[in-house]
């Protein structure tokens, strides 16, 4: 199988193409390199530098050109996260949304039949009801949400107008060792702060729940998308383990003084606005419909990534 990827530069996708490739599958990413790079890929030799594209998703001939012997696309490449959004809302649109047409014309005018698009829970706003299932109505609360709400109703335009099998992911938290560590999410932030004797930062008073996910299991939940047959249409929920942040905390400080002896402390500082205040999820249909299991607990991906950043630092 072959797979066309956007966002390979990326946390996710520099971890997915080395999954695939290691699976003896065939892959071509492309990506602008604004927020990741291919270099550790190459340098590492897991990855040919051919098959490796600089550009831009919202060049719809350049993916034309560049997919077409390929079977599926996972589709990851976006302005990440609330606060880049927030600062860069045009950008956010243009790269969210219209980005993520082009690469549903382009599956489409290629023949392209399954194509995987990596959403975030933030498409659910403030929940009503918990834990949250894929039936939750869905009510963004920031830029970030809308334009990954935008993108799944995109797919969903060409899988009823079209035929193209389109399957939405909506990720948690992420966290987790990568070729290219994203050191910015709370789980690995954390580390860094208490690794260098810095007092962990929680936003508010640290009740604020969210579903970690390691991202092993965010590539394994995207390659079965791509591999289960008849599930075209369909939209699941990829989560892990629910934790609050202070509770977070207190896993990290623990394994922190587990390995290296070190004590460690928090603050709290302002709460930011545009988030919620407690998320779970309900994966009874991924599970059922993809047999995806968690491989990570919350306490691996930690102890993980203490022994990361002390070989690497």
């Amino acid at each position: 199988m072959k797979v066309g990827i956007t966002g390979g530069a990326g946390y996710i996708g520099s971890n997915l193409i080395k999954e695939l490739l290691s699976r003896k599958h065939e892959v071509v990413s492309v990506d602008n390199e604004t927020i990741g790079s291919y270099e550790h890929l190459i340098e590492n030799e897991i990855a040919a530098e051919d098959h490796l594209i600089k550009g831009d998703i919202r060049e719809v001939d350049l993916l034309e050109k560049h997919w077409k012997d390929c079977d599926a696309i996972a589709h990851l490449a976006a302005l990440p996260g609330l606060v880049l959004c927030n600062n860069k809302p045009e950008e956010a649109v243009s790269v969210n949304v219209h980005g993520t047409y082009n690469v549903l014309k382009a599956a489409n005018k290629l023949g392209i039949k399954r194509i995987v698009f990596c959403s975030s829970a933030a498409v659910y706003g403030k929940p009503r009801k918990l834990p949250v299932t894929e039936k939750h109505e869905l009510n963004p609360l920031n830029l970030y949400g809308v334009t990954k709400l935008s993108g799944e109703k995109i797919l969903n335009m060409f899988n009823l107008n079209e035929g193209l099998s389109t399957v939405n992911l909506r990720f948690g938290n992420i966290y987790g060792v990568g070729l290219y560590t994203r050191w910015d999410t709370v789980i690995p932030k954390f580390v860094r702060q208490a690794l260098k004797g810095e007092p962990l930062t929680i936003y508010g008073d640290g009740e604020s729940s969210r579903d970690f996910v390691h991202v092993k299991d965010i590539t394994n939940a995207i390659i079965l998308s791509i591999s289960t047959p008849k599930i075209g249409g369909e939209t699941f929920n990829v989560g892990g383990e629910t934790l609050n942040i202070n509770e977070l905390a207190k896993i990290v400080e623990e394994e922190v003084e587990k390995i290296v002896g070190k004590k460690v402390e928090s603050k709290n500082t302002p709460p930011r606005v545009g988030e919620t205040k407690e998320f779970s999820y309900d994966l009874t249909h991924i599970k059922s419909r993809l047999g995806f299991k968690n491989q990570y607990t919350v306490e691996d991906g930690v102890n993980e990534l203490v022994k990361h950043w002390l070989e690497f630092k």
